[in-house]
């Protein structure tokens, strides 16, 4: 027979390995309850998950990859959720995206559809593509051939890639395929305006981005309050 202060004892023990049991299910609970909110398109306070349908962004961004996208990189603005707006104006806090970020934006043009393209000027920068060279006020960007000497776009078809060099020495690659005599390799200089971006695809004989100005069809300057977030990883 037990003796009343063994029962106790044993009673603590059964007690503490309940809370055990509660502490951990809670816990997985709220690990779990983060996950959803962090990855449910449209809702989830910190993170998206997009799928990639285009190959503007090659070789970079492949098409029908899938891309994770930091909506706090830059603070929030009216247009940071899909299916609400936030009664906010600007951004909160107010942060800028910087040369070479990959990010996520709302068309100009309509507000609704969401584009993915690279950053290459910020307010006040003078940009300009010279003969499919990028210049950024009035100084051409460093460009060589990339190790691996093309980008697939398809069975049928290879596209030399090459290494583009911003200033701040932030590189990536870009697909380049007509030697600068395509439709947007040569353009007037642009002088971004206050509050906006310039934007490029990096595959740069596949892309609407800013290049194209027209308000029917084009992308234009992108307003920063516009911007979703920054591209963290693509997989």
């Amino acid at each position: 027979m037990s003796k009343p202060g063994e029962l106790a004892h044993d009673e603590i023990v059964s007690r503490r390995s309940e809370r055990r049991v509660v502490i951990l299910a809670t816990s997985f609970g709220f690990l779990m309850f983060l996950c959803l909110c962090a990855f449910v398109p449209g809702l989830g306070p910190i993170l998206r998950v997009y799928t990639n349908p285009s190959g503007s962004m090659m070789p970079t961004i492949r098409t029908g990859s899938y891309s994770v996208v930091s909506r706090a990189s830059y603070g929030y603005s009216r247009y940071s959720f899909d299916s609400f707006e936030l009664p906010i104006a600007g951004r909160w806090p107010a942060l800028m995206p910087q040369r070479g970020d990959v990010v996520v934006f709302r068309l100009p043009r309509d507000h609704k559809t969401q584009y993915v393209k690279r950053v290459v000027g910020l307010p006040g920068d003078r940009i300009q593509m010279i003969k499919g060279r990028l210049s950024i006020n009035g100084a051409l960007v460093p460009v060589e051939p990339a190790s691996e000497s093309a980008g697939s776009l398809g069975e049928k078809r290879t596209v030399p890639t090459y290494v583009e060099k911003l200033p701040g020495e932030t590189s990536y690659h870009i697909l380049k395929a007509d030697g600068g005599n395509g439709p947007s390799d040569n353009t007037p200089e642009f002088l971004v305006p206050a509050g906006n971006l310039f934007v490029l695809g990096d595959n740069r004989d596949n892309s609407s981005d800013s290049r194209h100005q027209s308000p029917t069809y084009g992308v234009g300057f992108v307003p920063v309050e516009l911007v979703i977030g920054r591209v963290i990883v693509t997989f």
